[in-house]
């Protein structure tokens, strides 16, 4: 049944958009519906990576001022997550540590004597595509401040299709053996394809496990904006931010805090078209207060930072519509300790393909780019396409669609 709320949902949001232009056609001008295209045109595009969309990994905001008019953001991101199952051992060590610096990654679990070596241990694995739900609430307060309110969910699916076209398992491999990469480089064909599954165990044995057809919500996130107008004439604007996420659902229970600051410059203010670039910065304190203590430990890293970068192009058409395409590269911090990829020890039965990548990815930086096109006129839709360039498969692939509608109230 889950795997059909996603288009219930899109239908359901229609059916409003289309009431409320319907609605207020009858009772307004012909263009006092239309709103200005405000700044980069960027939807929430972060990564379905099995620990990030539990908690509340923040966006990045390139808007140039807080929205003319209250707004609704309806949004679908559709991603397929990989990795195979693995068990790490950390040495507590410091003899242990340095020992294993000297040996590579794959080779240290045949130099390390777990029954009489002190470790830690954890074990992780991910299969299938996930869902991203996101409602949001944008409130304009005054001329430079912005509220807005979302709330988040995902369902875990096996990506069959026509429920999932490019981002499921039967395309991606296609895609692998006729086009680039080469016949099944990850081992999906051997294990599998079209399963779904989330497992994960940490260093103090508290389990997670979420099947195929797992709907859940996570939380609910505030954030407060303010666009200062000191380079206004310069054709920069930015704004600052603070973030307030609130986990709910059963795998993670508690309170985020971050902070952001962006700035968007319009590199040509008198062309017909628009070339517009946006850099941000972004910080995130997780877990600031734990409602549960026995909360499963979603990676080592209590902070993580982020780097965002947009170059858009906008042109608006002789109906006082705008098209914009742009592509953005965003890269965080790592979901665990960066010092400990020099010395932990994965290990599996079974070495197939790339075995360790749901563990080796915890330590590095993911990173990805992301094409996004954008029609605003009455109302905003972007679509988008996302890939990490690295093969980080958190996600391999990941596209997403948003509806923007103001509204009166």
């Amino acid at each position: 049944m889950f795997k059909y709320i996603h288009y219930v949902l899109l239908i359901t949001c229609a059916v409003f958009v289309c009431s409320i232009q319907d609605l207020h056609s009858q009772n307004s001008g012909p263009d006092s519906f239309n709103f200005q295209k405000n700044g980069i045109s960027k939807p929430h595009a972060l990564a379905t990576h099995p620990f990030g969309i539990l908690f509340g990994t923040l966006p990045h905001n390139f808007k140039r001022s807080p929205s003319s008019s209250k707004q609704f953001d309806f949004q679908v991101d559709s991603g397929n997550i990989w990795g195979q199952p693995v068990t790490v051992l950390v040495p507590t060590s410091s003899n242990d540590r340095e020992r294993m610096k000297e040996i590579l990654f794959y080779s240290r679990t045949y130099n390390f004597d777990a029954a009489i070596s002190p470790h830690q241990t954890y074990s992780f694995q991910y299969d299938g595509v996930v869902k991203n739900f996101r409602l949001a609430f944008s409130l304009p307060i005054q001329e430079r401040n912005e509220i807005t309110i979302s709330s988040r969910a995902f369902l875990l699916t096996k990506g069959t299709f026509p429920f999932s076209i490019l981002t499921g398992d039967q395309f991606i491999e296609f895609f692998h053996s006729n086009i680039a990469g080469g016949e099944d480089p990850f081992g999906r064909r051997i294990r599998g394809l079209d399963n779904a599954s989330i497992r994960y165990t940490d260093r103090n044995g508290q389990s997670m496990n979420i099947g195929s057809g797992s709907f859940v919500f996570s939380g609910i996130d505030l954030a407060y904006y303010h666009y200062p107008t000191w380079f206004n004439q310069k054709n920069i604007s930015l704004n600052f931010g603070t973030h307030l996420g609130v986990n709910l659902s059963p795998y993670n229970s508690s309170m985020d805090l971050g902070i952001s600051a962006a700035g968007i410059k319009v590199l040509n203010p008198k062309g017909k078209g628009k070339w517009q670039l946006g850099l941000g910065i972004n910080l995130l304190r997780r877990g600031f207060i734990q409602f549960n203590k026995n909360q499963i430990d979603l990676g080592t890293s209590s902070y993580y930072g982020s780097f965002d970068g947009h170059f858009e192009y906008a042109r608006k058409n002789k109906k006082g519509a705008y098209h914009s395409i742009g592509l953005g590269y965003r890269i965080q911090t790592p979901y665990n300790n960066k010092k400990e990829e020099d010395y932990y020890v994965p290990d599996v039965p079974e070495r197939i393909a790339r075995w360790h990548e749901a563990a080796r990815h915890l330590y590095k930086f993911p990173s990805y780019w992301s094409l996004i096109y954008s029609f605003t006129k009455k109302t905003e839709l972007s679509i988008y396409l996302q890939q990490d360039m690295l093969v980080n498969n958190t996600p391999d692939i990941q596209t997403g669609v948003r509806l923007r509608v103001p509204i009166s109230l």
